[in-house]
């Protein structure tokens, strides 16, 4: 009787750590799991006979283990190649004993000029391959290994190395951790908890690691194997990537720690992005929305507000309708304020707008706490230099739309779904012709549409109410909207299906991105759970706008044939 098979992830959680462990074919971790040491540093072999390749050669405390587990497989001399990543000593630390111990007589550190610079004071005196100068590709017998730059995450220099063929990812110190137990694979969500600090401390700023995680997330991974902590398997790669977006990093970490750093570290963040956004006359509501922004990163203030105008038009912006602006009557200390009086700083700090001649008074900037803010001279001193800005942009504002406020609020109604605040679909056929038309441009086609629909929508009205049906309207809204990329459209497409248009995907990556949003729906809500079938269609090239969405629709019926709770492609 044949044993039952395994699954690759179950056995590789129970591999012998021994010995070389086989991740995917000709592919093995031959690190070691080194004794009272939680950042362990792992080192992969991919055989390719006498061209075979070391991923990150690994520290001098593991290199005996590694010579011993690559002479168990293919042989220290064949070893051609050794990827380095970046230039820490748990990467090249063991390289002097690996050349002691007999490479391939050609063997070659695989680099870029950035951090050969810092390899030579290693004294290997190996030579090196520069990943630029052969277009970040490297050729082997049944395989190509891809390279991609993700800039000080964690080092200036770091990159990935990706195997076509297998679609494992060597992701340097991306998805890194430390992980005190002896264990290969990270087995469910906790695994977060061990990268989380590394990231945080590690990466300089949010953005940085945003741009790292974006240039992977183009890749088809079905594995990651980082320098540290667990190999990471496919199911979790999507829900760590989205909590790693979100991650406040680097300098914002040390900000927490010291008020004085927090406050300098935004105020200059403040006074550059917003003369930017004037300089290039962005919507005036995009700039007070980013000050608000920073105004909580910077003071911790919880809210905004502008007042500008004449005495018997003042116009209120704040966060209830996205800083457009509305004819509104202020409230006492406001009112206090535009009179020429001082207000209490409180836990609503208010400052005065004049005019660019300092003549008279022309509005006022709210900035609301939780509780009383003390605001010492040189902190205020800032707020008011960004609050001037803000205030030639208002003027400006104030001039363009005194008259035609009540023309913008019914712009945005002609164009978004009042229930969910999603583009409806009278918004579709421009959005989606113009998206096809420079899709057309780039040669391959990399639009997608995906097409969701709630299962059984009317049940649900007809057993709960009409109210409860908008809450899950709603509900399906947030969590596509959570599922994909700002630059993804999003719409209401009837009444209960749904519309999102991909941009610079495959149908790989449109599958994930529906799958994500699928599973992300798939919550109890009040007392029932909510499923939708979805469908999804690549662009081919010369297709019309009109014919994609038609195949995605195709695609949700499949999807609806077939039981529903699932995605289909066509």
């Amino acid at each position: 009787m044949e044993p039952p098979d395994v699954d690759p992830i179950t056995a590789l959680a129970h591999a012998n750590l021994d010995g070389p462990v086989d991740i995917a074919p000709r592919t093995f971790w031959v690190g070691t799991m080194l004794e009272d040491v939680t950042f362990q540093s792992h080192t992969y072999l991919i055989e390719q006979a006498d061209q075979s390749v070391l991923i990150d050669p690994g520290s001098a405390l593991a290199v005996d283990a590694v010579i011993a587990k690559v002479n168990e497989v293919v042989g220290l001399a064949n070893v051609r190649w050794l990827v380095c990543s970046n230039t820490d000593p748990d990467v090249v630390g063991g390289l002097a004993r690996l050349v002691e111990a007999g490479l391939h007589p050609e063997a070659a550190l695989v680099t870029h000029r950035h951090d050969e610079m810092l390899l030579v004071h290693t004294g290997t005196r190996l030579p090196f391959w520069r990943i630029e100068e052969h277009d970040w590709r490297l050729e082997l017998e049944d395989r190509a290994l891809r390279f991609d730059s993700i800039p000080y995450a964690v080092a200036a220099g770091a990159f990935v190395t990706f195997d076509e063929s297998t679609g494992v990812l060597f992701s340097s110190n991306l998805f890194g951790g430390e992980t005190p137990e002896r264990a290969l694979v990270a087995h469910s969500m906790d695994y977060y908890d061990a990268i989380r600090p590394f990231h945080q401390h590690y990466v300089p700023s949010r953005e940085v690691l945003a741009h790292a995680l974006a240039r992977v997330a183009k890749l088809p991974v079905t594995l990651v194997a980082p320098h540290h902590g667990q190999l990471v398997p496919h199911d979790l790669i999507a829900p760590l990537t989205q909590r790693l977006e979100r991650l406040q990093c680097g300098l914002v970490t040390l900000a927490h720690a010291d008020p004085r750093v927090r406050f300098l570290l935004g105020a200059n963040q403040t006074i550059h992005r917003v003369l930017d956004a004037l300089v290039h006359e962005q919507q005036f509501s995009d700039v007070v929305a980013l000050l608000a922004s920073l105004a909580q990163r910077t003071t911790g203030a919880t809210a905004l507000e502008l007042w500008a105008g004449t005495r018997d038009a003042l116009l209120h912006f704040d966060a209830s309708d996205g800083y457009v602006g509305r004819r509104d009557d202020p409230p006492d200390d406001v009112v206090m304020v535009l009179r020429g009086a001082t207000s209490p700083h409180g836990s609503r700090l208010i400052l005065p707008l004049v005019t660019s001649e300092a003549s008279q008074i022309e509005g006022a900037v709210v900035m609301v706490y939780d509780e009383p803010v003390a605001i010492d001279d040189e902190v205020l001193a800032v707020v008011q230099e960004v609050i001037g800005l803000i205030g030639v942009g208002l003027e400006r504002e104030v001039l363009r739309r005194s008259t035609d406020i009540e023309l913008a609020i019914w712009r945005r109604r002609a164009v978004l779904d009042s229930l969910t605040g999603l583009h409806n679909r009278a918004s579709l056929t421009d959005s989606a012709r113009r998206m096809a038309a420079f899709d057309e441009q780039l040669g391959t086609p990399q639009m997608a549409a995906v097409m969701v629909d709630i299962d059984h929508f009317k049940a649900i009205n007809d057993t709960y109410g009409h109210l409860t049906g908008d809450r899950v309207l709603q509900h399906v809204a947030h969590a596509i909207t959570e599922s994909v990329r700002p630059s993804d459209l999003i719409f209401r497409y009837g009444g209960e299906e749904f519309l999102v248009l991909l941009a610079h995907v495959d149908l790989a990556m449109a599958r994930q991105a529906a799958e994500r949003i699928r599973s992300r729906i798939a919550v109890p809500l009040e007392s029932f759970a909510i499923t939708v079938s979805v469908g999804v269609a690549l662009r081919i090239a010369g297709e019309s706008h009109l014919n994609l969405i038609e195949r995605a629709d195709r695609a949700l019926y499949l999807a609806k044939s077939r039981g529903r709770d699932r995605v289909e492609a066509l």
